[in-house]
């Protein structure tokens, strides 16, 4: 299947009438992607190429596991066994339909060291509710922040377990992580709070997505992104935005401040502890 039959019935969203699977390849490996009850479609194609790229210089920094926080339909996970398929990977995500997903295509795939735990990371341990604002049930714009787009309709919503990821430890090994990716939609204030103790314990190199505030006079996203910026100044970790050309990597730039923009180009984040500094800048020249 090309990607402009993709393309085609996405735009007449035809996937819902077919069940199927499909081999493609993701950094030069192939994978099975399963397309179920409307889901798994966007892993035909591959999206956010840059990632790959950003994923060989990290990986080869530290030697421990990579925690996953806002898996959606195992995106991120395709590319990181694309990779290296020996990485240890730890996925939290609260939408059930995504769940399933991944889940199957983890068996279809057979991969190994792969851990799917079925709860949203946040500050507090509790029943929270995942804001919709598109049809799909997989939808990658769903947050668990229900003002974040204060300018779309909720759709829908569904109850969720959220957890402080303390509360998980005894369960889960969490001792060493090399990497820590977040993309959930407006809470990585909350998830950043609670891996606070096993940032300053692991010290991993953190993937943040933090999308624009736009205008100066969306206070609500400005001050949650000034919180970002101080916990992140607080344990020591340096900054840098992953620059794009049509969505494939060029480089890094080192930034103090996020400050005011629109630019959804401009959201991905690598945050390098202080420590392994040199690491970094010896492995992205």
């Amino acid at each position: 299947m090309n990607n402009f039959l993709i393309k085609v019935l996405k735009k007449l969203n035809a996937f819902k009438f077919f069940n199927f699977s499909i081999t493609r390849k993701f950094g030069g490996q192939k994978f099975v992607i399963p397309v179920s009850d409307n889901i798994g479609y966007s892993n035909l194609s591959t999206s956010e190429p840059w990632m790959l790229d950003v994923l060989k210089i990290i990986l080869p920094i530290d030697n421990g596991s990579f925690v996953d926080v806002g898996v959606n339909t195992g995106q991120t996970l395709l590319k990181l066994k694309s990779v290296s398929i020996e990485v240890d990977y730890i996925g939290f995500e609260p939408n059930p339909f995504c769940v399933n997903y991944v889940n199957t295509l983890i068996t279809r795939n057979q991969f190994k060291k792969t851990t799917i735990v079925p709860v949203g990371i946040s500050d507090k341990t509790e029943i929270g509710v995942l804001n919709f604002i598109d049809n799909s049930k997989a939808d990658s714009s769903a947050s668990m922040i229900a003002n974040f787009r204060k300018d779309h309709v909720i759709k829908r919503q569904e109850y969720i377990p959220l957890f402080k990821i303390e509360d998980l430890m005894d369960e889960i090994n969490l001792d060493n992580i090399a990497v820590l990716k977040i993309d959930v939609e407006g809470g990585e204030l909350e998830v950043l709070t609670s891996f606070k103790e096993l940032l300053l314990k692991s010290n991993p190199i953190i993937l943040l997505e933090i999308l624009p505030v736009y205008t100066d006079d969306n206070t609500f996203r400005l001050e949650r992104q000034n919180k970002i910026l101080a916990i992140l100044s607080n344990l020591n970790y340096s900054i840098f935005r992953v620059i794009k050309n049509k969505d494939l990597f060029t480089g890094f730039e080192e930034v103090h401040d996020i400050g005011i923009h629109s630019d959804l180009d401009a959201c991905d984040y690598v945050i390098v502890p202080n420590n392994k500094l040199d690491k970094f800048k010896a492995y992205s020249t």
